[in-house]
This record gives C-alpha cells, structure tokens and sequence, in this order.
C-alpha cells in the first residue's frame, strides 16, 4: 500500500519537499521562493502575450510547425503499421529503458533533488537548474494535461484509429494526445542544453535521449507519431517559456557576511 501510494503521488511528495526546504533561499530578507511561486502564473501571462508580439518569421514558424503536424497526421496510420511488423527484440529492450527518460514521476524527483544538492552543495547554478527543470515540467505538463482531456484521444494499440473524440462519453483512458513522456523529456532537455551550454557534449546528448525516448513511445503502440511530435513542440515551447520568464538564483559569498543568496530576473 505505501509503495502504492509513493509511486502514485511521488512527485508530488517531492514537491511539498523540496518548497519546504528550500524556503532557507532569502535574498536580504525577501524570499526567492514566493517569487518563484508567482513566476508560475506570470510565466502563463508570458506565454499567452507571445503570438501578440511574433512578426513574419513567428507566424512562419508557427505555420511550419503546424504543417508537420498535418503531414504526420495523414501517414502515422501507415507509419504505425510498418513500425510495428518490423519490432525486434533488441529495440523492445532498448525501448523499454529509453523510455523512462520520459517517466513524470521519475523526472520530477529527480529535479527536486538536483535542486535540493545544489542548495546543500552551495552550488547556485545546480539549484537554478533543478528549479527551471521543475517549473518547466509542470508547465509543460499542465498544458499536455489539459489537451489530453479536451482531444479524448484513443492509444494506438486500443485498434481504433487515430481521431479525436471518437468514444462515447468521457474517459481519462483516451489520452494519447499529446504524449505525456514525450512532453517532459522535450521539457527538460533544453533547460540542460542551456544551463550547461559550455560543454559542448550535453546538448547533443539530451536532445538525442529526447528524441529516442519520443521514437520509443511509437514503437511501443503507444501513442500516435503526431502525439510524440505535439508533445515534443509543447515541452519544447513550455521550457522557452520557463528560461525567458523565471526568477533566476545566485548563490555567492559576499565578505564577513557569509552566505549571500540573490534572486534575478
């Protein structure tokens, strides 16, 4: 029952955990987590307000994305198909593990606890990290959430298709679109690329686990490839979003002060 209950609500738990702990992050006297909580709906606000501001090159990027999205929806039938009469044993192992890049409840624990050594560590940058990687996962998955419930979406492996909104009713089984695990790992994988730009290894690896742990959900009949593809634009988009418009933390000794922690935009 408890490991039940872990498993189930674990990044929440991790969460409660990691806003307790860190509320130690005082910048002279004002608190960084308040501010970083608040960043949440103004980030929202940030991201409503971008297509406002887009000129000819936004709209032909968003036409673009949009385009991709219409030619994977007309051939993933077919594309499924053929995936799934050429499966090998090799790739269903392989499969199997990359997916789990993706896995919410593992990701968020994760972050947490980056975070949680940074602060321990006095590492401000490994903090920032596990921070920015929190708050992009949650956005990114709020908004993959919300699209899951309003397209009603059937899994591939169910054999009933790929429209939306084709049962009866209402269902929280029907959630292929977008991918959940696509959505957090495309979420996380340019908060890396960026926190770590300087070594010129981590974009290339991130943005490869990314892409297999998106492959691995269509070859396990998962989700649909436009399902992999929306979740990856939205955990893309969500982690932009999260870098453009967060509070930023700053550890450093400052003197006979001792510990000085600043927060900046």
């Amino acid at each position: 029952m408890l490991k039940f209950i872990y498993m189930r609500y674990s990044p929440v738990i991790w969460i409660i955990i990691l806003l307790c702990l860190s509320g130690g992050l005082a910048a002279q006297g004002d608190s960084y987590v308040p501010k970083y909580l608040l960043s949440y709906p103004e980030s929202v606000v940030y991201a409503l307000k971008q297509p406002t501001q887009w000129g000819t090159e936004g709209w032909l990027k968003t036409a673009g994305v949009l385009g991709v999205g219409v030619g994977l929806y007309f051939v993933e039938q077919e594309l499924q198909e053929w995936v799934q009469s050429n499966r090998y044993q090799a790739l269903d192992d392989a499969g199997g593990v990359v997916e789990h890049f993706g896995n919410f409840r593992l990701l968020v624990p994760a972050a947490a606890l980056t975070a949680l050594g940074g602060y321990v560590f006095e590492d401000d940058h490994t903090v920032d990290t596990g921070m920015l990687s929190l708050k992009s996962m949650l956005l990114s998955g709020a908004a993959s959430f919300t699209l899951q419930v309003i397209t009603q979406r059937e899994r591939p492996e169910a054999g009933l298709g790929h429209g939306f909104n084709t049962g009866k009713g209402f269902s929280w089984k029907r959630d292929s679109f977008p991918s959940g695990h696509s959505t957090m790992v495309w979420s996380v994988a340019p908060i890396l690329a960026k926190q770590y730009e300087r070594q010129s290894w981590v974009a290339p690896t991130v943005y490869t686990l990314a892409t297999l742990t998106s492959l691995s959900r269509i070859y396990a009949d998962k989700h649909w490839a436009t399902d992999v593809f929306a979740g990856a634009v939205i955990g893309y988009l969500g982690a932009q979003v999260t870098l453009n418009s967060s509070p930023r933390l700053s550890l450093g000794v400052s003197g006979n002060e001792g510990l000085c922690l600043v927060w900046r935009f």
